[in-house]
């Protein structure tokens, strides 16, 4: 399994078993919640070109926010692949009318499971375990407060951010550092990577109302953009 940063959020390239899966791609300029004025955010960084990238067997989804779907990127790849997604997040693509085909975690051609334990109104802190038969790693750009017992991983890609909002906005988001390592301790992982760390801009309402700690330690590998790492 070889896995490769593309920019400094979440957005990867993951190989797996011959497979080329594009992950949670956003590379437009900015990406808003459901107004400009309640919530934007900019890339510091210039972007990748969906042209550039090599063509994905598969893409997969893991949030349906815009920062991990965001449409104006994914209606730049061919309506041809393949979209891996949990339902909720299928229903909003299926409006965009562009995408043929959808899979489900359970289906896909390589092993994918959500191990997150997470309530109904919780759309933020899923945790998914992605295996290509020898290696496995878990993916939470999030973190995540509560995962399906006896899993381990070799890699954990999760953030080390604690972004905190009002309990009305959805309270602590990325849940940080110290979940990071706790999650990491219950996987039993060798490796913690960061991911959707990323220093944006923000404007709106909810950048206003936010709270930002990014704190690291030696423990915490930081891939660059267009690095990558084989597992």
């Amino acid at each position: 399994m070889k896995i490769t940063k593309l920019n400094a959020d979440s957005s990867w390239l993951w190989e797996i078993n011959g497979l080329k899966i594009l992950v949670d791609p956003w590379f437009s300029e900015s990406q808003v919640d459901f107004h400009p004025r309640f919530s934007t955010q900019y890339h510091l960084d210039k972007q990748p070109e969906v042209f550039e990238l090599p063509r994905p067997d598969f893409i997969f989804i893991s949030h349906p926010f815009t920062d991990h779907c965001d449409k104006e990127t994914l209606m730049k790849l061919s309506s041809e692949i393949p979209v891996i997604c949990l339902s909720v997040i299928q229903r909003k693509i299926q409006k965009w009318g562009h995408f043929k085909q959808f899979i489900s975690p359970s289906d896909a051609p390589f092993q994918i499971q959500k191990i997150s334990k997470t309530g109904f109104f919780d759309l933020v802190h899923h945790a998914y375990l992605i295996s290509d038969g020898i290696s496995s790693m878990c993916y939470a750009p999030h973190g995540t407060r509560k995962i399906v017992q006896d899993k381990e991983a070799s890699v954990l890609l999760t953030t080390v951010t604690t972004y905190e909002l009002p309990f009305y906005l959805g309270g602590t988001v990325n849940l940080g550092l110290n979940k990071a390592l706790q999650l990491a301790e219950q996987l039993n992982v060798k490796t913690v990577i960061s991911t959707h760390d990323e220093a944006k801009i923000q404007k709106g309402i909810v950048a206003a109302l936010s709270k930002r700690t990014f704190s690291n330690t030696q423990e915490i590998l930081v891939l660059n953009p267009n690095e990558s790492l084989e597992i």
